[in-house]
Order: C-alpha cells, then sequence, then structure tokens
C-alpha cells in the first residue's frame, strides 16, 4: 500500500488522485491524436474529456454514496471525503456517458463517433484508475498463495496474501484498450458508427465479471438470488447491452448497403 505518494505542506498527495491524472492524460492524448479521424476537433475534445472526467468522478462517487446509504444517512459529513475512497465505476461510466451525450447534442456531433473515439482511451483510463485503487489498498483481493499473491491490508481482521485483483483488472483493461485500437488500425474504413462503443460494453463487462472473482473488498453479494455480487449482475447486462448495440449496429449497415430494386 501507498495510498499517500507524499505531502506539499500539509496538503498529502495521494497516489490515486495521481493515477487518475495520468490514465486522464495518456487517455486524452490517444483520443486527439485520433480525433481528426473521426472528424472531431482536437480542442473540442479535449474539454469534453475534462467535463466527462470532473463528472465521471462525481457519478463514480454519487452511485456509491446511494449504494452505503445506510453508512451515509448516518454520517453524512463523509460523504464529500473523497480522499478516503468509495467510488464504484459503475456510477462514473453512467454519468461520463450522460455527459458525452449532452456534449454531442449541444455541438451536433454524432454520439456514435465520439463514442467509438473514446471507447479505448476510457478503458486506458480505467486500468490506471485501478492501479491507483492498488496502491491505495482498496477494492483489494481475495487470499491466495500464488507467487505473485500481495500483502493485503483488509477493512477489519489481520492482513494476509491475496491475489492483485486490481492489477488483473488494468491488465484487462490495456488489453481490451489495444485491441479496441488495432480493430480501428485494421478495418476503420469498414466500421460500422457505435461498433467500438458497443464492444466497450462488452469488454468492460467481461473484465469486470472476471474481476469480481478474485475481489474481496468492497464487493457485495446480490441479493437477486443469484450466486453473484451486484457488480457482476451489472457486468452481464452490459455485456448483453454490448451485444444487442453491436447487432443493432451491423443491422443498420447492412440495411444501408443493401440494393434499391
Amino acid at each position: 500500500m501507498l495510498p499517500e505518494l507524499f505531502k506539499i505542506g500539509n496538503f498529502p498527495v495521494r497516489s490515486f488522485g495521481v493515477l487518475l491524472l495520468i490514465g486522464f492524460a495518456i487517455g486524452t492524448w490517444v483520443a486527439t491524436r485520433r480525433a481528426a479521424r473521426y472528424g472531431i476537433e482536437k480542442d473540442a475534445l479535449a474539454t469534453l474529456a475534462i467535463w466527462a472526467v470532473i463528472m465521471g468522478v462525481i457519478g463514480a462517487r454519487v452511485f456509491w454514496v446511494l449504494q452505503e446509504w445506510s453508512y451515509y444517512s448516518q454520517n453524512p459529513g463523509q460523504i464529500l471525503k473523497l480522499t478516503e475512497g468509495g467510488m464504484t465505476s459503475y456510477g462514473g461510466i453512467a454519468f461520463a456517458l450522460a455527459t458525452v451525450l449532452i456534449w454531442c447534442r449541444r455541438t451536433k456531433t454524432r454520439f456514435t463517433d465520439t463514442f467509438d473515439l473514446l471507447a479505448a482511451p476510457a478503458l486506458i483510463m480505467h486500468g490506471f484508475g485501478r492501479i491507483g485503487c492498488f496502491l491505495n489498498g482498496c477494492c483489494y483481493g481475495s487470499p491466495c498463495d500464488l507467487p505473485w499473491a500481495v500483502t493485503v491490508h483488509p477493512d477489519s481482521g489481520p492482513l494476509y496474501l491475496g491475489h492483485p485483483a486490481q492489477l488483473y483488472d488494468t491488465l484487462m483493461a490495456f488489453a481490451g484498450a489495444a485491441l479496441l485500437l488495432w480493430i480501428e488500425k485494421r478495418w476503420f474504413a469498414s466500421r460500422r458508427p457505435g461498433s467500438y462503443g458497443a464492444l466497450f460494453f462488452v469488454l468492460y463487462g467481461v473484465s469486470r465479471f472476471v474481476y469480481e472473482m478474485f475481489r474481496s473488498g468492497y464487493s457485495s453479494e446480490s441479493t437477486w438470488g443469484v450466486p453473484l455480487t451486484d457488480a457482476q449482475v451489472m457486468a452481464v447486462g452490459m455485456v448483453l447491452l454490448g451485444v444487442v448495440w453491436l447487432a443493432l449496429a451491423n443491422r443498420k449497415r447492412v440495411a444501408d448497403e443493401a440494393p434499391v430494386s
């Protein structure tokens, strides 16, 4: 664990925040250098990225507070203490997507193009965020005796050796981003608008489902009568959404290309 990197005076510089900034910088660079291919101006895209990240952080916190409302309703002073942890990626995705949608409507930019452009950078940013989780000691893994096991500091109880689950998610996120960029490089000319965004949902959903298999910290069992965590149920929903979206994008392209008799 290394939740605090150093201090500037009395102000602690936390590893999670630093990794989020690094992920934002690299993700924005990856997006802006490809923006022209999608017909989007770099400066406008950079502004969108800033707002999407800000709203993503807010959404991640809002969803977490709602999820843990039994605690925060009794401790309202803790709601704004972001440096002490407590965010959920699903809330971040929801608020960030809403921000992108609003931006697209105001700038008259096609949402499917924008989402396709941002799909890989979003996975990159998520991967760096999980490195921040690893350094912060949150979202930690379950016990194991593998050679790469790390010392886990649980919320309660003694230390133990466990999976570096956060880094598993980082590797899956980076692999997903690399796959999307490779697909774009090879087949951009035949791209179906919205297909990369659909693949984002599939890739993220699969990686989150797998990640939950190794996770222990802040992972809750579903109350829906199935042996899955709430996050895994949501992950299945994201995969299904991505598959349906991809099928609709493909169907629209086929319809557009059908000969007129």
